[in-house]
């Protein structure tokens, strides 16, 4: 399938033929390839949607400071 894209701004393009040169890649290789990565993500809503399945979290737990510093501490000790 071919695809043309019109009124891209010049900013967008030559940032996109810039990052195409540091990879080593055509323009139209990068680009297909940077489509097929965004193709490959799931929308927002099928990301809410997994989300919303998973098990809520435990209340009876630790808080998120007390589990940073058990973390730090575990690193400080290592």
């Amino acid at each position: 399938m071919n695809m043309h894209i019109r009124d891209l701004d010049e900013p967008t393009h030559r940032e996109l033929v810039r990052r195409a040169d540091a990879a080593g890649m055509s323009l139209r290789s990068y680009v297909v390839e940077v489509l097929h990565r965004h193709a490959a993500l799931p929308t927002l809503e099928e990301w809410l949607d997994e989300v919303r399945g998973d098990p809520p979290l435990p209340s009876d737990g630790p808080d998120s400071v007390t589990l940073v510093e058990e973390g730090r501490r575990d690193i400080d000790v290592a």
